[in-house]
């Protein structure tokens, strides 16, 4: 007997939540997102999938689905069999742009979830930006809003816009809108000063931010201190959330260390979905070259110039990409010959600039605010990265991972192989440390203030 769409929907959507207590959500929304339940006939549960994923990625799970199929009630021995959707995946409906003229602001068609280049410091919210693309304004609020944050440079606008563009290749009739808080900071300026001649000024500024399906905020720490501002966000914020409408919103710092942001702003930010963007390790900027080299077919570079390059540059995604453009001008005075771009030729004079800023950002080590922490708190190495969680260890250690977060360009993957610590552990002490400096803690500013003099910097690197 064969449920209808609804049903059978239902019935997967269940068992991917069972699955989410054995693989990690995490690993259910990047196999499974945008997946879904379309008939269940003679033991077979139909599932239809979007563009991006093929049946084989999902195979090695099938024990772990049926499984999960039993425990939800489907008939015994029920199997699944996958195949691509003859039309874009539905989005909810709540978060479609019924009735109004299909719209898409400022988003660039470049920037795709094609083109982005995975790796260990960004697989999380490339993971959760796919998902709010497939499921915009999702009505259980567990991804509404998305906030990512990270350093300059590592890829942050490039997953807003890939957002935009996937979420409107699967519903052309979605609202989009992309914005920076400056361009917001404009209008909203604009808007008050001719309003007190023209209230329609002021009408057409909300009608604008309270109706997309989508809003992608860039840069939002730019609100920083600016009250009329945050107030008018908030209150975006909140008729966009109340409506099921998407928000994603980027920083280079998580919304707590965001400066004279008001504590109501802070409490939506962290509503939903966080997720650190962080730089990209060796591998992720080889992969990076690799796929921008592609843009340049009549330039051929050997692998040692492009290890180089991964090497040294590693501060950002952007700075990455002006070091290969600049290798490839230059490349393209010496037309088939390809020996007159040398490693030392790189590294002396054509790339010296982007090395000579990389070695001023590196010049610290996690290493170095080790040994540092370890004299200031009377601690051996083997107790700051052991195991012991007693607060006259475990608080120098959460300082010591604050320190390499702000003062290195070392990875959180790095930073976490330093402490013998996992990734979540790393942001969790950063962020501890952080609110207890921004409280203005005796000990913990006095720690810190001691700390960077005897690094040789100053407390204005820690904002």
């Amino acid at each position: 007997m064969e449920q209808d769409m609804t049903g059978a929907d239902a019935l997967w959507q269940r068992a991917l939540d069972e699955l989410k207590d054995v693989l990690s959500e995490v690993t259910v929304l990047r196999y499974f997102g945008g997946t879904r339940g379309v008939s269940l006939e003679g033991g077979t549960l139909a599932v239809l999938l979007p563009e991006d994923k093929e049946a084989g990625q999902l195979a090695p799970f099938a024990t772990f689905v049926e499984n999960a199929l039993g425990k939800v009630g489907a008939p015994e021995g029920t199997k699944v069999t996958y195949r691509k959707a003859p039309e874009p995946v539905a989005v909810p409906q709540a978060a479609r742009g019924v009735g109004r003229m299909p719209t898409q602001t400022g988003l660039l068609p470049t920037l795709t979830f094609d083109n982005f280049v995975e790796g260990p410091g960004n697989q999380f919210p490339l993971v959760m930006a796919r998902y709010v693309a497939q499921h915009p304004g999702d009505e259980d609020s567990r991804t509404n809003p998305l906030f990512m944050h990270g350093p300059t440079g590592v890829g942050k606008t490039h997953l807003l816009h890939a957002i935009g563009n996937l979420a409107v290749s699967l519903n052309p009739e979605l609202r989009v809108l992309y914005t920076t808080s400056e361009q917001l900071m404009n209008e909203y300026m604009h808007q008050w000063s001719v309003g007190g001649q023209n209230d329609n000024a002021k009408e057409a500024f909300r009608e604008k931010y309270r109706t997309p399906d989508i809003l992608l905020v860039d840069d939002i720490q730019y609100m920083s201190g600016k009250a009329g501002l945050q107030n008018e966000f908030f209150n975006i914020f909140n008729a966009l959330k109340d409506a099921h409408r998407q928000i994603v919103m980027t920083s280079d710092r998580a919304p707590t260390e965001i400066p004279d942001l008001v504590d109501r702003l802070v409490s939506r930010f962290q509503s939903g979905i966080t997720a650190d963007v962080d730089i990209p390790a060796y591998e992720t900027r080889m992969n990076i070259l690799l796929l921008k080299l592609r843009g340049y077919p009549d330039v051929t570079l050997g692998q040692e110039i492009l290890e180089f390059i991964a090497k040294r540059v590693s501060s950002s995604v952007r700075a990455l990409e002006g070091a290969l453009a600049t290798t490839v001008n230059y490349a393209r005075m010496f037309p088939g010959n390809p020996g007159a771009i040398t490693v030392e030729v790189l590294e002396k004079s054509i790339l010296k600039g982007y090395i000579h800023d990389e070695e001023t950002l590196v010049r610290l080590t996690c290493a170095d605010i080790q040994r540092a922490v370890c004299d200031y708190f009377g601690l051996s190495m083997d107790e700051l990265t052991g195991k012991s969680r007693e607060k006259k260890i475990a608080t120098p250690r959460q300082i010591g991972v604050f320190l390499c977060r702000k003062l290195t360009s070392s990875s959180t993957t790095d930073i976490g192989r330093a402490f013998n610590r996992n990734h979540a552990t790393v942001l969790y002490s950063s962020s501890t440390v952080q609110d207890l400096y921004k409280k203005g803690d005796s000990e913990t500013c006095t720690a810190l203030k001691a700390l960077v003099e005897k690094l040789g910097k100053t407390t204005s690197d820690l904002n």
